[in-house]
């Protein structure tokens, strides 16, 4: 599965020039104290993205027998050779370290969830030898890792605490030496806090809707915008105020009383705005995009909320188009559809979000009357890269219109993507190239250059 590089992860961070000084001398690995700077660097800008990535800690469990069975020349010659297996493995989807010891560090961006987490760990073993041939030895080597996803709000030092307790217990394991955790230590013990704050965040209106273009892949015209709501806390920067995604306090939404209340503002914002963009483009199908939590659909005044901001800002239910996440409802879709098709039945669009990947396979659309699918963006980045990721795109896209469903391709960066989406018949596509998610503010100021400049970056 193709994965945002580390490098571009960390595409414009400063990162210290003197990183590559602390370097391991028995494997040339990154060592810890690289590890730590990249991973404080990390968090400070999943922050601002509200992405998250895994941190892996690989153990030779069985080095200290090594060691006293073999002498620590073998020793190392294992180390050197499980070096060389994770460096092979990670390639240039993550960061290898030399963590201390026995053990390895190994951080892994766009992590999804458990099931992701999971499978990535199995493949790290996979990778690694079972036995080391060493002279006139054979020498078997016995593997334990732990997963931890990372939290945005924790320090780099304290996801390694929790990922060294993960890999103590996984040490305790029998058998399978595997031990991932989809939420930190640290996460669990905050949750109470964190929904006090965001509560106060509400009740203050730190909030904001940014939005961003969605263009049509023939016509290159702004056909709607997509709504991502951003927390402009006070006290969350060094520095002060700081714009923080969703990312970094989403679980503590869905457990919060305010989930329904936030959807219902989000929505009135969402719908008044592309009322008011509507009329000034002077395009009457212009569209609001705005993604749903399972925690909301499931709530009884879900449907009523939908319809009152659709009645309240004048759209007609056909400019309202609802994102489904296949990751957090693919599990749960056939106790979250039935209020969604009451709301398919007054002409609202329905939108199955990361279709391809986890959750979010082709059999919701077995299941489910999607009225739109949703191509992430770790499909679409590998396009112009390598033939595979336009092959599977491609049949993505046919397999969808076969279904009657629109398409929407996220995170197209350059002009190769679009020209190859368009090749394969891709309907609709927001990213960068046609522009960045921007506050309404500025939306409703530049609104006629946005849409001059989307359909330029078509031509």
């Amino acid at each position: 599965m193709f994965r945002r590089t580390s490098e571009e992860l960390m595409e414009g961070e400063q990162i210290p020039d003197d990183l590559s000084e602390h370097t391991d001398g028995l494997t040339g690995l990154p060592d810890r104290w690289q590890l730590e700077e990249w991973i404080s660097h990390q968090l400070v800008r999943n922050r601002r993205t509200g992405d998250r990535f895994g941190m892996y800690l690989v153990s030779v469990a069985n080095l200290a027998d090594i060691n006293s069975g073999y002498g620590s020349a073998v020793g190392d010659e294992v180390l050197q050779a499980v070096a060389e297996s994770l460096t092979t493995a990670v390639g240039a989807r993550g960061q290898l370290a030399r963590y201390l010891g026995s053990e390895f560090a190994v951080v892994w961006p766009g992590m999804f969830g458990a099931e992701e987490m999971e499978r990535t760990a199995e493949n790290l073993v996979a990778a690694l030898p079972q036995q080391v041939t060493f002279e006139a030895f054979v020498v078997p080597v016995e593997v334990a890792i732990s997963g931890v996803l990372s939290d945005p709000d924790l320090s780099e030092r304290l996801l390694l605490v929790d990922s060294e307790a993960a890999l103590a217990e996984a040490r305790t394991q029998k058998s399978r030496r595997i031990v991932v955790r989809d939420e930190t230590y640290g996460a669990r013990r905050k949750p109470d806090v964190l929904a006090v704050r965001l509560q106060r965040a509400f009740d203050n209106n730190e909030f904001q809707l940014y939005y961003q273009p969605i263009v049509s892949m023939t016509s290159g015209t702004v056909v709607g915008f997509e709504a991502v709501l951003r927390w402009l806390s006070p006290d969350a920067g060094p520095n002060g105020a700081e714009l923080i995604a969703p990312g970094a306090f989403l679980d503590a939404l869905r457990a919060s009383p305010i989930v329904v209340p936030m959807h219902a503002w989000v929505l009135r914002q969402c719908t008044r705005h592309t009322s008011n963009w509507s009329r000034r483009l002077n395009i009457p199908s212009l569209f609001g995009s705005t993604n749903l939590d399972a925690s909301f659909v499931r709530d009884e005044r879900f449907v009523n909320v939908v319809l009152d901001a659709i009645h309240e800002s004048n759209l007609r239910p056909t400019q309202v188009l609802l994102d489904v996440n296949g990751h957090t409802a693919g599990p749960q879709l056939n106790l979250l559809w039935p209020p969604l098709q009451q709301l398919k039945a007054e002409g609202v669009g329905i939108a199955l979000e990361d279709f391809g990947v986890g959750y979010a396979s082709p059999d919701l659309l077995r299941r489910c009357r999607f009225d739109v699918i949703r191509l992430p963006r770790v499909l679409v980045k590998g396009l112009g890269l390598a033939e595979e990721d336009r092959v599977i795109v491609t049949s993505l896209i046919r397999m969808a219109h076969d279904l009657g469903c629109y398409v929407i391709a996220e995170g197209v960066e350059t002009q190769d993507q679009a020209r190859m989406l368009r090749e394969a018949d891709c309907d609709l596509a927001q990213g960068f190239l046609f522009g960045k998610p921007a506050p309404d503010s500025q939306i409703s100021r530049d609104l006629e250059l946005i849409a001059k400049q989307a359909k330029t970056a078509l031509e």
